[in-house]
């Protein structure tokens, strides 16, 4: 009461701005309720209170509770213009017929509210001077009954964590819009060809220098759910000349926009490009598997076909299994990539090398190592630019002929 009083003597508010201060006590009232109830006691008491006739009146005016007697009037609330009721049911009926305009195969959605609308700005003011620590925001007050609304009349069921809609609410415009959650779907991908790459490469004139991507297989999946865009999220990328084997590489196929969301799931379970590429999808994810993929740095096995000018031996052989134990290998910046991308130095750890001989010129090694190594240089020793390499140790010339990636060690 002592702080009601405190803010009506000074500012007019409506029950619900009033009640919305002490949203946190008396459970299970709607703030209007919580706000009606602090006036009828106020109007009760207003006289008995140690407070002069100017403030008296003053109070029951900024309450809304004119007593003819005393000639007083009601005003406008302070925080909402007194639009507040009226605004919530307006936005309610907004979100419903947003939502059902979409016609989106959704069940689950989350209202947002913007920030920054002059309702907050005036409400912080008003928390500000009385410091409370029992109230809840307008945004947070629009989100419920909002959300509540849309819940009922749409049977969906609201979801903070991964929602298929977000309804998206303008206090100040009194707007309403609707965005479509991305579908994410978590798969692998086998590549059984070369000279296929992950994304399409275009070169400068706009033509393609692969004629088959990953992406081309993989975007069936925005075709069938009626989506806008398809963005690949990848733990790495093979080189387009690798073939990638073994269970395939994981993947988060993110589609932007989606309208037909359960139709895709139900019809999609695997992608083809017979013989070249097999992507296998397994479930519906959420951002959290997208940024496990991108920041791992899983270690790999790779295959490494090598053509020597030299004749290699049995010694070679076990000199390189024996030197390529746990140990870090320090990368420049490739010079086949250098026009892309920075000359940084890397590091990554082999944590062992098999080795056989197809021939006194053909080498054939199994890697396994952190992800990110560039496993060409790491044969080749790029000038000087990877140390060690193969041709470093052996004091060979060493060129890659072939390479694949058998298996790609991430836990999830």
């Amino acid at each position: 009461m002592e702080y009601s009083v405190k803010a009506l003597l000074r500012y007019p508010l409506c029950d619900r701005c009033l009640g919305r201060l002490f949203a946190r006590l008396g459970k299970g009232l709607d703030n209007s309720e919580r706000g009606k109830a602090l006036k009828t006691l106020i109007a009760m008491i207003a006289e008995r209170g140690g407070l002069n006739e100017d403030e008296v009146k003053a109070l029951l005016t900024n309450a809304g509770l004119p007593l003819r007697e005393m000639g007083t009037t009601a005003t406008k609330c302070y925080i909402c213009g007194s639009t507040l009721d009226n605004l919530l049911e307006q936005l309610a009926s907004r979100a419903i017929e947003a939502v059902k305009a979409l016609k989106p195969e959704v069940g689950r959605f989350l209202v947002c509210v913007k920030s920054g609308s002059q309702m907050e700005k005036r409400e912080s003011e008003v928390v500000g001077l009385l410091g409370l620590d029992t109230w809840e925001s307008v945004r947070r007050e629009v989100k419920r009954y909002v959300g509540k609304a849309v819940a009922k009349v749409l049977d969906l069921t609201p979801d903070f964590r991964n929602p298929d809609i977000y309804v998206v609410v303008d206090i100040d415009g009194g707007d309403v819009s609707v965005k479509l959650a991305p579908l994410i779907v978590a798969g692998r991908y086998v590549k059984v060809g070369r000279y296929i790459s992950q994304m399409p490469w275009l070169r400068r004139d706009g033509s393609r220098k692969y004629k088959l991507s990953i992406y081309d297989t993989c975007y069936k999946v925005v075709e069938i759910s009626k989506g806008s865009k398809l963005v690949i999220h990848a733990s790495g990328r093979e080189g387009a000349d690798f073939r990638m084997l073994g269970n395939g590489r994981p993947i988060a196929l993110e589609v932007k926009e989606p309208r037909a969301r359960s139709t895709a799931l139900s019809t999609l379970k695997e992608l083809a490009e017979p013989p070249w590429i097999y992507v296998e999808l397994d479930k519906t994810t959420s951002r959290s598997f997208v940024r496990l993929i991108k920041a791992s740095h899983s270690a790999k096995v790779y295959r490494i076909v090598a053509l020597s000018r030299e004749r290699l031996s049995s010694e070679d052989l076990a000199k390189l299994e024996i030197f390529f134990r746990d140990i870090v290998v320090v990368q420049r910046t490739p010079t086949r990539v250098l026009k892309r991308k920075k000359d940084t130095v890397r590091r990554r750890r082999v944590y062992g090398v098999s080795a056989m001989l197809h021939s006194p010129y053909l080498l054939e090694a199994l890697v396994r190592s952190d992800g990110g190594l560039y496993i060409k240089e790491l044969v080749s020793g790029d000038g000087g630019r990877t140390t060690p390499s193969f041709s470093e140790v052996l004091g060979k010339e060493l060129k890659p002929v072939f390479l694949d990636v058998l298996e790609v060690e991430l836990k999830l």
